[in-house]
């Protein structure tokens, strides 16, 4: 079983019925587990899917995560996490990412393999928490600590980022 596969069911399990985004090179994997498990609704737009899926919880309680591809992918959901930030709404970005060894980078290389970053440089500041997986074992527990923290006390967005390689691995 893949990790992507294991994210797809915990979420399940969880309640989530729904999610929210764009399919990309990055998220392939994620995005095609969750489709099976989840009703997947595709937007035009990464941040219309971040603002959709703070709609979901506010109308529904429950959680619909908003899945993302790398580079202007995850940069465009800015707006709707900060909102859910703001407004204490909890809210679960999932990004897909490039594969891992792009992760190491040289001073003059502006991103990480063909377009990725790590939106933990940047998503910080506005979120409760956010966790780039850097190996299969770590991506469920990062899953499970990042979804009960954006329930928890003041709610708000929590970002999970994994690179596709990692998202196709095999759980062991």
């Amino acid at each position: 079983m893949t990790v992507a596969e294991r994210i797809a069911d915990y979420l399940a399990a969880k309640g989530c019925t729904h999610a929210f985004g764009i399919v990309g090179g990055a998220n392939l994997t994620l995005f095609s587990e969750m489709s099976k498990r989840l009703q997947v609704i595709s937007v035009c737009h990464e941040q219309a899917a971040a603002i959709a899926a703070l709609y979901f919880y506010r109308t529904t309680r429950r959680i619909a995560p908003c899945l993302v591809t790398a580079g202007g992918g995850s940069a465009n959901c800015i707006t709707g996490v900060m909102e859910a930030h703001m407004d204490g709404i909890p809210l679960l970005v999932i990004s897909g990412n490039e594969m891992s060894k792009f992760f190491k980078r040289g001073p003059n290389d502006r991103s990480m393999g063909f377009q990725g970053f790590n939106p933990a440089d940047v998503a910080h500041s506005f979120t409760k928490y956010v966790v780039s997986v850097d190996n299969p074992m770590s991506a469920l527990h990062a899953l499970d600590s990042l979804y009960h923290a954006a329930l928890e006390n003041r709610q708000g967005a929590c970002w999970l980022d994994i690179p596709q390689d990692i998202a196709a691995a095999q759980f062991e």
